[in-house]
């Protein structure tokens, strides 16, 4: 009797423990943020996560992602600045929390839509925890589409298609084809990469992330871009940096495929994971030094994934 007593004592003062770790936890504060117009009733949203388009029409706004949970509240204060309408969409790039990580909370006043892979992922996250903050909601879309899907508002028509692999399994452009400007998500992302302050220029190439846990491919990568490339349009909403261009993507593409190529050799050249581990640092900028094997890691994100990479491309 006496212990069974304690037994169930023990178990009731570990789970108190448990819960007050998990409630001690200071959530990270949100960043600031700021809204800047694009072009007619465009805007993009930036600051903290990934870059949020915002359409105005006459019968309510569309969003192209939504950031981390903790921007919720800021992102609809942006979306008041400049629109007394509702929010009706949400439409998903991808699955990343810097991306879809207010989805939970947009749920109850918006439908959100991504591919059908986003949702397929969020539902079989293979991940100790999700992305950024350990404990975030998550949302699944209740909207899905496999190729392409029109959302027409207010007179205004909004257009996601999705063209292959490449960041993750479920990436998605979005494309305004009145203002001819489109959302990459992490397809593409407008960097200042390539080239050193002092020294040799490094070769071509990019600051990519490939998610094989979530089906990106890093081979497929510039194929998808192909498909990217026959929209008309001129204007690029990345997923994170400063707005583009059609040029800009163009370029961005050449180097995924150059990397790709130049790596491909390097593997089925026989060389060892740390071999490629140094050039993709000593080249390309990723980071390996000092990065454990798991759980995700800022800044080591790409370089837990270089098994998987070594053998997509040692094919």
């Amino acid at each position: 009797m006496k212990r069974a007593v304690f037994l169930a004592c023990f178990t009731a003062v570990f789970l108190v423990q448990g819960a007050w770790a998990i409630l001690g936890q200071t959530p990270k504060p949100p960043g600031p943020l700021r809204t800047q117009k694009i072009t007619g009733d465009l805007y993009m949203i930036s600051g903290e996560g990934g870059n949020v388009a915002l359409y105005t029409t006459g019968e309510g706004v569309v969003l192209v992602d939504d950031m981390f949970d903790r921007n919720h509240a800021d992102i609809l204060a942006q979306v008041r600045s400049v629109s007394d309408r509702p929010l009706k969409y949400v439409i998903n790039t991808h699955q990343h929390d810097d991306h879809a990580g207010g989805d939970m909370k947009m749920l109850p006043i918006a439908e959100v839509i991504a591919h059908k892979n986003v949702r397929a992922n969020l539902k079989d996250l293979k991940r100790p925890y999700y992305e950024d903050t350990p404990g975030t909601p998550i949302g699944l879309p209740r909207i899905t589409f496999t190729d392409e899907l029109d959302v027409h508002l207010g007179g205004k028509d909004v257009q996601a298609y999705y063209f292959g692999r490449g960041h993750t399994s479920g990436d998605a452009v979005i494309y305004f084809p009145e203002l001819k400007a489109i959302h990459t998500g992490d397809l593409f992302l407008s960097t200042r990469a390539g080239g050193r302050a002092q020294g040799p220029p490094r070769p071509p190439g990019v600051p990519i992330y490939v998610d094989y846990v979530q089906g990106g491919s890093f081979f497929a990568w510039s194929k998808t871009l192909d498909g990217v490339l026959k929209l008309d349009f001129d204007t690029i909403i990345p997923g994170h940096g400063a707005l583009a261009t059609k040029a800009d993507l163009v370029a961005f593409r050449g180097k995924v495929a150059a990397m790709v190529t130049r790596l491909t050799g390097l593997i089925k050249g026989g060389k060892s994971k740390a071999d490629v581990a140094k050039v993709l640092e000593d080249d390309y900028g990723w980071r390996s030094t000092g990065c454990p094997p798991s759980p995700p890691t800022g800044g080591c994100l790409q370089y837990q994934q270089l098994d998987a990479l070594m053998t997509e491309l040692g094919r």
